[in-house]
């Protein structure tokens, strides 16, 4: 552990010394302040460095010309953001106050060395955070740090290379429906939203984009029907909910639909305004996924995975899902559905407004057995007679 030391020049002013020991050399080093603040910065960043020489260098240098903080570079980086809309630029905000401001806000960004970042990394993860948030949060701290060696604050990103956490899950984190599950369970959906369900399913839209969509995104009369995607119900920093542009660029896209939903549809918006939702809740307005959730999905599940009789006792004749999806998880049914009807990639990342080919795969790889039986086989042809049987 490093301590402090006062001590009196020969002029009579006063310094302060931060004494401690190398683990590497042994030797015991100090560093000289003269403001006992910087003094109390400087122990502490050298303990989190574990007293590393070369971190002690970079620290001293850090301290004595202080510059921005770790804080003011951050929320620079977030307000320098051009890309992002104001409910993504609020979530870094609350990022930053909740997981980096607690533990390295405050200390001067040129200070800042790798085993810092590894330290506070460590820290989440002694915390419980998910592999997932650590993950995210880190993206944001090493992107601030790109930009403020743009702006010339410090010469490296100190969160380079560092190695985070990876998930312990040992099942997929998506829930897919067969034909014959999804059928049960849009059986307990209100008829009001049996539409909107059953969109989600047949387009892969995202939720925000679904219940965003106007009359005017709609045309059924082509060959094959349409639909535009545009725009996505998104929160200000305020945390009102607006309609603004969808997710990515790539989210900009038009998605074809299958003649059995046009037949829904047409009904449902034959005495709609081209402005109106096509998607609203009870009484017209901006239908809530909080409240969806709430009155109609999860009252769904329940009577899909536990159906009762009349009087309330089990129905155990009647079938039953034994899965409990999330609406999001009609997407990925819906991505698994044109995999296994054999739609390429390519397509399905267009279809779904992913904005790279490697979403779609690290996502979906797993749901093409076929191809892994295809590449089982080609493997097999290559290595034919090159294997010699046991005797």
């Amino acid at each position: 552990m490093a301590s402090i030391r006062e001590r009196r020049r020969r002029d009579g002013t006063r310094a302060f010394a931060v004494l401690w020991r190398d683990p590497v050399t042994g030797r015991q080093t100090s560093l000289t302040y003269d403001d006992h603040r910087d003094a109390v910065v400087a122990r502490q960043l050298i303990e989190a460095a574990g007293g590393h020489a070369m971190e002690a260098a970079r620290i001293a240098d850090g301290v004595r010309h202080r510059g921005p903080t770790v804080d003011d570079v951050i929320a620079e980086h977030i307000e320098l953001l051009t890309s992002v809309g104001a409910d993504t630029r609020h979530h870094y905000r609350q990022q930053l106050a909740s997981h980096i401001s607690p533990v390295l806000g405050a200390y001067s960004v040129k200070a800042i060395g790798y085993r810092h970042v590894v330290g506070w990394v460590r820290s989440m993860m002694d915390r419980g955070y998910a592999p997932k948030t650590i993950a995210n949060v880190h993206g944001l701290f090493s992107a601030a740090m790109s930009t403020a060696v743009r702006l010339g604050y410090r010469d490296d990103n100190p969160c380079v290379g560092i190695e985070l956490p990876k998930s312990q899950a040992t099942h997929d984190e998506m829930t897919v429906l067969t034909r014959e599950e999804f059928a049960l369970l849009l059986s307990k959906i209100p008829a009001f939203y049996q539409s909107l369900v059953l969109l989600l399913v047949a387009t892969g839209l995202r939720w925000g984009e679904a219940t965003a969509l106007t009359v005017a995104d709609l045309d059924l009369t082509s060959t094959p029907a349409t639909v535009r995607v545009t725009k996505a119900w998104k929160r200000d920093e305020a945390r009102h909910w607006y309609v603004g542009p969808p997710k990515t660029k790539r989210a900009r896209r038009t998605v074809s639909l299958p003649d059995d939903l046009v037949t829904v549809l047409r009904p449902l918006i034959a005495t709609k305004t081209p402005g109106d939702l096509v998607f609203p809740n009870t009484i017209g307005h901006q239908l809530s996924s909080s409240r969806f959730w709430t009155t109609t999905w999860t009252p769904a599940l329940n009577a899909a995975t536990n159906p009762l009789l009349p009087d309330g006792t089990p129905d155990l004749a009647a079938p039953r899902l034994t899965k409990r999806p999330r609406v999001h998880d009609l997407r990925h049914t819906h991505a698994s559905w044109m995999i296994a009807a054999g739609v390429d990639l390519f397509v399905l990342q267009r279809r779904l407004g992913h904005e790279s080919i490697h979403t779609t795969t690290e996502t979906y790889a797993h749901l093409m057995p076929d191809q892994q039986s295809a590449a089982a086989a080609a493997a097999g042809r290559a290595m034919s007679g090159l294997v010699v049987p046991p005797q």
